[in-house]
């Protein structure tokens, strides 16, 4: 798994991070790395994510819209953050976080986007 030492790096230097997918243009996983999740699992989350993209890549397709640069999905207690790579392939960070949701009320809680420099996701307000 030529990925691995990479996706592991991304893993470990993310606070929070579950997970790390490598995904093809299909949205079938090639390699992973995760904390709290079975090999299973991750697959499974990958092909989910795996959905959302194409789904998300044709509707932005049909109506003129462009490409997506990045893809945020979130569910209850966990973040799905997707980019692009060069041809057709895609890097997804699993990350368990507050939800957007239970901060609606905390003012302590911050909002952030986040951004992969190629080695690390980096989080900016």
């Amino acid at each position: 798994m030529p990925f691995q030492y990479i996706l592991a790096n991304l893993l470990a230097q993310n606070d929070g991070a579950v997970g790390v997918l490598f995904l093809d243009d299909t949205g079938e996983t090639v390699d992973f790395a995760c904390s709290d999740y079975s090999p299973y699992q991750m697959r499974v989350v990958g092909a989910y994510v795996g959905i959302y993209l194409r789904q998300s890549e044709s509707f932005l397709a049909s109506t003129n819209l462009g490409k997506a640069k990045f893809l945020h999905v979130e569910k209850e207690g966990l973040h799905l953050y997707s980019m692009p790579l060069p041809d057709g392939y895609y890097l997804v960070l699993v990350q368990r976080r507050v939800s957007f949701n239970d901060c609606e009320h905390d003012h302590d809680c911050d909002h952030h986007d986040r951004e992969y420099d190629g080695e690390n996701f980096h989080e900016f307000h």
